[in-house]
């Protein structure tokens, strides 16, 4: 590992800076979504319907199997630079994306924006902590996990109203000016820093392999939704499974990894990657069936199944806010994802045994989403805090990275068990298992106060 980076110099403007992160996750969060409303109204017009999953699969795929090397990259090469280079490509395939013409070009102009958008959602958090001490970092990191939260809610929203409104092409035409706009921001409000790893290596086949594991993921997912768990899908995990083997012996390996593993305090990092992993898995793969069991359950609508997902979403944005603002004063963080998986197990097993209304089902996913929001991004500078400074990018990249490939894994095996049980019994137990092994994990943590440098 590279020697622990120094002191970055004072930012002057503290607040244009977190207006620019702000404006970044967001910009990466909502064009995850943005388009589903818009699927049918662009099928209309470019025509081949049976590929209209793609517009959204591209993007997801190259999001997820870039982003482990995205922070490396920035350990080397600087954060503003690579910043840079990630709104350069999101803006430049946006700008494709809103006058394709085909189908295919659209698919293909999104992979483009996958990668650009990367950048997007793992670079802010490395900036905050360039600037932040880590005991205050997660009051920082918890607003911009809020702006992550709020935007993939409202982002299908967003999409429908511009595409009734204007036309669909405005899904992409409006992240030129915004664009343009967080790359002001960036030139002005982020330091010049030496990259304190400069002169590392950057693991090329490790980054290859995470990536291929991620590919896998998606696409299985993609086509288990479609098509069900046959033995082609099974063929295809059983892969996926030995590259991950493959993938964790060489980044155990490795002597600058992509996916820090051997670091001063393994067991926390490790930890902390199963529980970005366990979170992404449950609370996020859960939300992704909510409103088809609440169709199932209670017959209702879809603008009523996906008011169901705003309960969570709140109960996230108070659980990030309320945890960062705590650690700031105490320091201590581990309590954090023991008190906030206990309820949220407990909340997800009545959603599997109790026949429950509409509203209380509201109220049980709300705590839910509360439970995670206390540790989602706690963990992540628990991770940042025990590494290495030349290694915070790229174990920032691989807490977004397992956090993203659980929604990948926890979307592709409830979807399954939703197709079997009209209940969806099976899939609040899932969740309830995940949240317990979380609370189990949490306990098994070291203790460590986070620094104050």
């Amino acid at each position: 590992m590279s020697a622990p980076a120094s002191t970055p110099p004072r930012v002057r403007r503290h607040r244009g800076l977190f207006s620019c992160l702000v404006l970044l996750t967001a910009l990466g969060a909502l064009d995850q979504t943005i388009v589903a409303t818009a699927l049918p109204t662009i099928t209309a017009e470019l025509g081949a319907p049976e590929r209209a999953s793609w517009i959204v699969t591209a993007y997801a795929l190259a999001m997820t199997a870039v982003m482990p090397a995205v922070g490396a990259l920035a350990d080397r090469v600087g954060r503003r630079r690579m910043l840079g280079l990630s709104i350069a490509v999101f803006v430049g395939a946006s700008a494709v994306c809103g006058v394709a013409t085909s189908v295919e070009v659209l698919a293909a102009a999104r992979f483009a924006q996958g990668l650009g958008g990367a950048g997007l959602l793992v670079l802010p958090q490395t900036v905050v902590a360039d600037v932040v001490p880590a005991r205050e970092r997660a009051a920082y990191l918890g607003p911009l996990g809020a702006v992550f939260a709020l935007a993939t809610v409202i982002s299908p929203l967003l999409g429908g109203w511009l595409t009734d409104a204007v036309s669909w092409r405005w899904v992409f035409w409006l992240n030129l000016p915004l664009g343009a706009a967080a790359a002001v921001l960036v030139l002005a409000t982020i330091p010049v820093v030496r990259p304190v790893a400069a002169s590392a290596r950057f693991d090329t086949p490790g980054a290859v392999l995470l990536a291929a594991v991620a590919a896998g993921a998606v696409l299985i997912s993609v086509s288990a939704a479609e098509t069900g768990w046959g033995a082609a899908t099974f063929a295809a995990a059983a892969v996926v499974a030995v590259l991950l083997v493959a993938a964790l012996i060489r980044e155990r390996r490795a002597a600058e990894p992509v996916l820090p593993l051997r670091v001063p305090h393994p067991r926390m990092v490790i930890g902390c990657y199963l529980l970005a992993l366990l979170s992404g898995l449950g609370l996020f793969g859960l939300l992704a069936y909510v409103p088809t069991w609440a169709h199932r359950a209670h017959d209702a609508d879809a603008s009523t199944a996906g008011m169901l997902l705003l309960p969570a979403t709140l109960g996230i944005v108070i659980g990030m806010n309320a945890s960062g603002q705590l650690v700031r004063r105490i320091g201590r963080w581990r309590l954090f994802p023991a008190l906030g998986s206990a309820p949220a197990a407990a909340a997800a097993t009545a959603l599997a045994t109790t026949e429950t209304s509409l509203l209380a089902a509201g109220l049980l996913l709300a705590l839910v989403g509360l439970g995670t929001g206390l540790f989602m991004q706690i963990i992540v500078v628990a991770a940042q805090d025990a590494v290495p400074g030349g290694a915070v990018g790229a174990v920032t990249s691989g807490m977004t990275f397992t956090r993203e490939l659980g929604v990948t894994v926890g979307t592709a095996i409830l979807g399954a068990l939703a197709a079997h049980d009209p209940t969806f019994t099976a899939v609040f137990l899932t969740t309830a298992g995940c949240f317990a092994f979380s609370l189990l994990l949490a306990l098994a943590l070291p203790h460590r106060t986070l620094s104050e440098s």
